[in-house]
């Protein structure tokens, strides 16, 4: 069939010591190295009133080590033409790396000392927490990213992992200092499990020899088992709206709580979200808002599963004048879906859409590299693309018309409209 359904034969498992797993995919013809690997510890393992936290000290990581600085750092990899970064996620500190294969070993040498010994100074940090709040600053005058803030609290649980945003708030990152820092990189983030993929041109025994000296032991891997999936949703949805008067753009957003991507719901519930979000060009909401009534600028839909849960939203950029009949289009499709079968037709483009993503993904060793990790972050298998395939073959247009009235019921979506302040749309939609 592919590369897909041969991933499971192509790379192998190995662990590099108890919490560490290696994933390795060798290419003799492609004389490059692609890395990409996580440390289970992010927005979600934060201490209790320490929001932004993960995210200050993921971007301390490139800023210097104990024996090499930010600048040293730069030119050992630029001089060789490799990259290297480190960001955080609601789940874990991601890491990537990507070099020809003669430079190896000192790129990394590189994310090895960033990873273990990294310098967390003064300076630093009063710079990269001067850097976040200016991003925050950003985000909150922001329509879309202040709406989805806000979404994500209305939908998560109070003391769901998900409910926080990983930029955290002004207040909360000004309180953080060194102690703060250095407390989480060393109690949260040193003994957390690592997983790293490697794709291209190296010697295994190297790389696992590599990520065995870096990581050493660590905690093995446990996932909550708290679901909060839409069955334990609140009963009721929430109405509100977020006035920014000096905006000339409105938003939209419809969502609520949906399954974690590891609960069966999620294959038919994403192709289900697909068609009506967005194959084509946006799918059903973008083709009705957009395209046949031009009231949105965009308008689309997207599930986000992590580990222990997930959302689903609706999204439209509008002229704040058009906000009452795109709000009115948009439940419109969305209680469709939830009425009437979709097409055959739509649900064999859907499926190929995601049968032909999976291989477009996995053109390059970064995509090769990042799909083997994801596969494994998620306890998926690396077999899953054979597995998926066989779903796909059973899942049926009343497998979808089950999700969108199990997700989509309108007494547990709630809406945000964020932009001018205007008449009360909210309340009349």
């Amino acid at each position: 069939m592919g590369l897909e359904t041969d991933l499971a034969k192509l790379v192998d498992e190995q662990p590099a010591g108890p919490g560490v797993k290696c994933l390795l995919y060798k290419s003799a013809n492609n004389p490059t190295v692609a890395v990409h690997g996580s440390i289970l510890a992010g927005t979600s393992s934060e201490p209790s009133g320490k929001s932004g936290l993960a995210e200050l000290t993921s971007r301390l990581l490139i800023r210097g080590t104990r024996k090499l600085g930010a600048v040293k750092i730069a030119d050992l990899l630029e001089s060789v033409g490799a990259a290297v970064s480190f960001r955080n996620s609601q789940d874990s500190v991601i890491f990537q790396a990507r070099m020809t294969s003669p430079w190896m070993k000192r790129v990394l040498g590189v994310v090895a000392d960033c990873l273990t010994r990294p310098a967390l100074s003064p300076r630093d940090i009063e710079r990269e927490r001067e850097g976040l709040l200016t991003d925050i600053r950003l985000r909150d005058d922001d329509t879309t990213r202040r709406g989805m803030r806000e979404l994500q609290r209305i939908v998560y649980p109070p003391g769901h992992p998900y409910r926080k945003d990983r930029f955290g708030t002004a207040e909360t990152v000004k309180d953080l200092d060194r102690s703060d820092v250095k407390d989480y990189f060393e109690d949260v983030i040193s003994p957390a499990p690592a997983l790293i993929s490697f794709a291209g041109q190296f010697k295994k025994d190297e790389v696992v020899n590599w990520a065995a000296r870096t990581f050493g032991t660590r905690n093995e891997k446990k996932i909550n088992s708290k679901k909060n999936t839409g069955q334990n949703s609140a009963s009721k949805s929430v109405k509100r709206e977020i006035v920014m008067p000096h905006k000339t753009q409105g938003d939209i957003l419809i969502g609520g709580l949906a399954c974690s991507r590891t609960e069966s719901d999620y294959e038919p519930l994403n192709l289900m979200n697909i068609i009506l979000g967005e194959l084509g060009f946006m799918g059903r909401l973008g083709q009705r808002v957009r395209d046949k009534e031009g009231l949105a600028y965009s308008c689309t839909s997207f599930v986000n599963a992590g580990l222990v849960g997930g959302s689903w939203t609706a999204l439209a950029g509008v002229n704040p004048r058009n906000i009452a009949k795109a709000l009115a289009l948009m439940k419109e499709e969305i209680e469709r879906i939830r009425q009437e079968l979709v097409e055959e037709q739509e649900l064999a483009d859907a499926k190929q859409n995601q049968l032909g993503s999976a291989l477009m993904e996995l053109e390059s060793t970064e995509g090769i590299a990042r799909t083997s990790h994801n596969l494994a972050h998620f306890d998926l298998g690396l077999d899953y693309f054979v597995k998926r395939r066989q779903l796909f073959n059973k899942i049926t247009r009343e497998d979808l018309l089950s999700m969108a009235q199990k997700y989509l019921d309108s007494s547990r979506l709630s809406t945000v409209i964020v932009g001018p302040q205007i008449e009360d749309l909210v309340s009349k939609s």
